[in-house]
C-alpha cells in the first residue's frame, strides 16, 4: 500500500503517507480521488515520504504525466480557498522525484495551495501554526484516521 490518506478531525489536518513500492498510477489515482472528493482538499495537508518507499517504478516522465493529469483534474474545480501543503521526505531515493515535482509546482503555481518542503515534522508543524502537542500528534500519526489507500494492486477504498 504505497499511498494512504489519513485525516485528524480535531486538527482539521490531513496526512498523506508514501511507502513501499510506488507506481505512477498510484499517484494518479490519489489525485483522481481528491478531485472526485474535494472535501479533502479543504484541509491543510502534510505529505510524508517514508524512508522505505521504493520509487524505481516512477520515472521523471511518469511524474510529468501525473503533474499534467493533476492540473487537468483540479483546474475545473475552481477552488476558492488556499490550503497549506507541507512535504517531509525521509527517502534519499525519492528526494529526486520530489525535487522535480516541487520545481514544476513552484514554476506553475496554483491559486489554491502553498506547497513547501521541510526537513522535519517540527518545521512543517511550526509553519502550519500547530502547538508542540499537535506537532507531536502529526509526527506520530496519532488520531489520524484512514480515509483511503492507493496501490496499483488494489482499488481505492473509502
Amino acid at each position: 500500500m504505497p499511498i494512504v490518506l489519513r485525516h485528524n478531525p480535531k486538527l482539521e489536518l490531513s496526512r498523506v503517507e508514501y511507502f513501499g513500492p510506488m507506481r505512477a498510477i498510484d499517484l494518479h489515482n490519489h489525485a483522481a480521488f481528491n478531485a472526485a472528493n474535494p472535501i479533502w482538499l479543504g484541509f491543510d495537508c502534510v505529505s510524508v515520504v517514508h524512508a522505505d518507499v521504493e520509487v524505481s517504478g516512477v520515472s521523471l516522465a511518469d511524474l510529468d504525466g501525473v503533474f499534467t493529469a493533476h492540473r487537468q483534474l483540479f483546474e475545473p474545480l475552481k477552488l476558492m480557498f488556499m490550503r497549506r501543503s507541507a512535504w517531509v521526505c525521509e527517502s534519499a531515493a525519492a528526494q529526486r522525484l520530489l525535487s522535480h515535482w516541487m520545481t514544476k509546482r513552484n514554476a506553475d503555481r496554483s491559486p489554491w495551495a502553498d506547497v513547501r518542503q521541510f526537513d522535519s515534522f517540527d518545521a512543517a508543524g511550526e509553519w502550519m501554526l500547530l502547538t508542540p502537542e499537535n506537532i507531536a500528534a502529526l509526527k506520530s500519526g496519532d488520531d489520524f484516521k484512514e480515509i483511503a489507500r492507493f496501490a496499483s494492486t488494489s482499488t481505492p477504498t473509502r
